[in-house]
């Protein structure tokens, strides 16, 4: 089958989606216009308020394409969306695509091409390009974090493009550096490694990866193979950095108990606890950003769901983001009179 252009890739396209009614058309086009097409799309709606399952389904019956359509009872983050439509394809591999972004034309054929011709490999991925309203950067998720010469070997001289991570699991420590909607994978290593946490909404991706690093080698093409797109709806505020921020300690915490059986050498431990002190001074610097009444909750909340971030996060630990936070409450005051 895989000699045959004409038949479907063995691979199913997740698109996990929340209130992206406007936006989603553009990413399953970039499905539909694909060089070699994918067996599926699974579009997983996690509960949208808005009309997105019927712009999906609509789309999918106006140009007869394979999609099936999965509206989520409640609202679970974007673990919850992917992990069902890892669950319910039936393919080899799946592609992630985020509902705003889009796949350029060779995107799977260049992605599955990899994990064809490579048996350990579990992951495939590729740059992205980044626009936002303003500007187009090409090479802009992966080339800015990547050393070729210290991360990388080169697979194929044929192929000056094509690379595979020297120690995956070290890249990765320090963050997630992989475009999420320029991936592809193996089913069956997503499965054994259980899919993305769903316990948190942020940096799932970052400790998916670090599972999945467990499983095999991870391949991938200095081309930019997806459009990723930063607009209103998705660009960071105070409270959204914040949230983000506290997520990503909560996810090097959980790391540093061995969450689903990651293992760590001690360098690399000392790696995640200096990121966690990193994310500490810029979580408590965004939550200060929000008043002193939000700051003291946030520290008493996240104490209690931290116990073991207890002493580090007293008010008096940290004199000069507590004076901060009372500032920008004594300057939200002032403008209400």
């Amino acid at each position: 089958m895989r000699n045959d252009l004409d038949a479907p890739l063995e691979v199913t396209v997740v698109i996990a989606a929340y209130n992206r009614s406007k936006l989603i058309t553009r990413a399953l086009e970039s499905v539909r216009n694909q060089l070699r097409t994918a067996k599926e799309i699974i579009v997983v709606d996690d509960a949208s308020t808005d009309d997105t399952v019927e712009v999906a389904t609509a789309w999918g019956k106006h140009h007869t394409f394979p999609v099936r359509v999965v509206k989520l009872p409640k609202n679970g983050g974007p673990a919850v969306a992917r992990n069902k439509g890892i669950e319910l394809a039936r393919t080899e591999y799946i592609a992630f695509l985020d509902s705003d972004d889009e796949h350029v034309p060779t995107t799977l054929a260049r992605l599955v091409s990899s994990l064809d011709a490579f048996p350990d490999a579990v992951v495939s991925f590729a740059d992205a390009t980044v626009i936002t309203p303003g500007e187009i950067q090409e090479h802009g998720l992966l080339a800015p974090h990547l050393d070729l010469n210290r991360d990388a070997i080169q697979l194929q001289k044929e192929n000056p493009v094509l690379y595979q991570f020297s120690d995956a699991k070290s890249k990765l420590l320090k963050a997630s550096i992989i475009p999420t909607s320029a991936t592809c994978f193996r089913r069956d290593a997503a499965l054994r490694a259980g899919g993305m946490p769903e316990n948190i909404r942020s940096s799932e991706d970052w400790l998916f990866w670090l599972r999945l690093s467990q499983q095999g080698t991870f391949h991938f093409q200095l081309d930019d193979l997806a459009r990723h797109h930063r607009h209103e709806t998705n660009l960071t505020r105070p409270g959204d950095t914040e949230f983000i921020a506290r997520q990503s300690i909560k996810a090097r915490l959980q790391l540093l108990v061995g969450e689903r059986g990651i293992t760590l050498t001690r360098e690399q431990r000392e790696t995640v606890e200096q990121l966690v002190t990193q994310y500490l001074s810029i979580w408590r610097y965004n939550l200060s950003l929000l008043g002193i009444g939000a700051y003291i909750d946030g520290l008493k909340q996240f104490a209690a769901d931290c116990p073991a971030l207890l002493t580090k996060l007293h008010p008096l630990s940290d004199i000069k983001n507590l004076f901060r936070a009372t500032y920008y409450s004594l300057r939200g005051l002032h403008k209400m009179h």
